[in-house]
């Protein structure tokens, strides 16, 4: 164990970032590069993975042992992982560190939320962060020798005050409260209530980058220095309260602004854009939001702007795109091509002449793909019932069980009513005896062996005239097998 001057206690909200800080400044290290170095790290240029560090993804539990501290987990790796795996922004932490003053100069740390980009205020002293030194511009940096980044060359970071009624701070509150999953605020736009975290985010982006692109600039946060990256932040805030209007807005500003100098041209190419985007991503239900009222928008303002044809990048559900070709259609059957030719001969398919070729209709294909899925072939129902074809077959013609296809001159195959089988076998385990078993009772085939097909020994059960047993078999649960302990009839 190395020896250290100080050990300082973590707290519970704090930075993991600050807390090594800290622990370098106490025991004269010239910064966090520098005391990992010395537990272990081994980097060139006494550097350290910092945003892994954030993020949780670097351990540094071999090095806090190394220097005899206790291993901690910040808060921030807990938010992080909740939805590392389904985010859809990559606009999430902190490039340079952001700081409240006060807060610094009151508590002694740095508090774990200030790491995420969309964190951009101090809603107890009503301050912005500041992540530049006033004196120079100079950025705030992860390897500054001290804590509250007091520098003789750069000065003293100073808190930037705020109205507390300041849309940035109503902002930053309701982020705080997708954090804390308390949402219930007057304040929030109706149009972003019961939405999560990342939903949130993905949607505030979303606009932001678009919003960016419209004056002619580049949405870029790790980059963009706090104040002016809160400057946005509030400005898709006053668009989220004027929904959908302020959407509107947004969007029929890149009429005076198109993305060439070919006049609608441009227009139609960044309306394509948008709608690609929005297309790709549309599982999100932030990112639905802006698509619901980016349609809504378009067919009242510009309606046939938005070619299908042109649209080559993404997968629509228009007609052209429903016309397939013979073998995209047997893909989606999982069957050879020529037996495409006997569906269509058997009225399951309809086939398309387009551009001089044979082609078939995706949703017809779909459609058919999706009920032999859900149903059962002749040899599944056998198994799943624990029944022989001969037997089934009895079942089939006197329509206890039903079959939705038949075989015939073109079809050799089967398809078995999943939902009919499902509920007989729960019919007669609803009629199935309640209480001791008789002693004088027979197997099932022992019934038959008395003259009973398996159809008069069904239909006997399911009038509840045949008593007999249930017996649950937990691999076969739509067994036949599963009945036994028959009085004689």
């Amino acid at each position: 164990m190395s020896s250290l001057l100080a050990r300082p206690k973590a707290y519970s909200n704090e930075c993991l970032m600050s807390y090594l800080i800290r622990l370098s400044e106490l025991n004269g290290f010239k910064n966090v590069g520098h005391i990992l170095n010395f537990a272990g790290l081994d980097w060139k240029n006494n550097r350290a993975p910092v945003r892994k560090i954030l993020t949780g993804d670097y351990d540094l539990s071999p090095h806090f042992s190394k220097l005899g501290i206790e291993n901690f987990a910040s808060p921030a790796t807990h938010d992080y992982l909740s939805f590392k795996r389904v985010i859809d922004t990559p606009y999430l932490f902190v490039k340079y560190p952001k700081v409240c003053p006060k807060c610094l100069k009151q508590l002694g740390y740095c508090n774990y939320r200030w790491a995420f980009l969309p964190i951009v205020a101090c809603n107890i002293h009503s301050t912005l962060l500041i992540d530049v030194y006033e004196k120079n511009g100079k950025r705030l940096s992860w390897y500054r020798e001290k804590l509250d980044g007091k520098d003789q060359q750069c000065g003293s970071l100073k808190a930037i005050s705020l109205n507390p009624s300041s849309p940035i701070l109503q902002f930053n509150s309701y982020i705080n409260s997708l954090f804390t999953k308390s949402t219930s605020r007057s304040d929030v736009p109706p149009v972003m209530k019961g939405i999560s975290l990342r939903e949130a985010l993905s949607c505030i982006n979303f606009i932001a980058h678009y919003m960016t692109r419209v004056k002619g600039g580049h949405f870029h946060p790790y980059q963009m220095e706090n104040s002016y990256l809160a400057a946005i932040y509030v400005d898709v805030w006053k668009l989220l309260k004027q929904w959908p209007d302020g959407l509107y807005t947004l969007l029929s500003q890149f009429i005076d602004n198109p993305m060439s100098s070919r006049g609608v041209a441009g227009l139609n190419k960044h309306y394509r854009d948008l709608y690609e985007q929005l297309h790709r991503r549309k599982e999100n239900r932030g990112i639905l939001l802006i698509k619901e009222e980016f349609d809504r928008y378009i067919g009242t303002y510009w309606p046939g702007i938005l070619e299908k044809d042109r649209l080559t990048r993404i997968k629509l559900p228009s007609t052209a795109n429903n016309i397939i070709s013979k073998k995209g259609a047997a893909s989606i059957l999982g069957c050879g091509p020529e037996r495409i030719d006997k569906l269509v001969s058997l009225k399951l398919l309809s086939r398309v002449i387009f551009k001089g070729k044979a082609h078939y209709l995706r949703d017809e294909a779909e459609d058919l793909a999706k009920l032999q899925s859900s149903n059962w072939t002749m040899s599944q129902a056998c198994a799943a019932l624990q029944i022989t074809r001969y037997q089934l077959k009895q079942l089939l013609d006197e329509n206890v069980l039903i079959a939705i296809q038949k075989p015939g001159k073109l079809n050799r195959d089967w398809i078995i009513d999943r939902v009919v089988c499902e509920k007989l076998v729960k019919r007669l385990i609803k009629n199935s005896r309640i209480g001791p078993v008789p002693l004088d009772t027979i197997s099932m085939a022992g019934v038959q062996h008395q003259g009973f097909s398996i159809v008069d020994l069904v239909l006997l059960m399911q009038d509840g005239i045949l008593s007999y047993s249930y017996r649950p078999d937990k691999a076969n649960l739509l067994s036949i097998k599963q009945f036994n302990n028959f009085l004689s009839v």
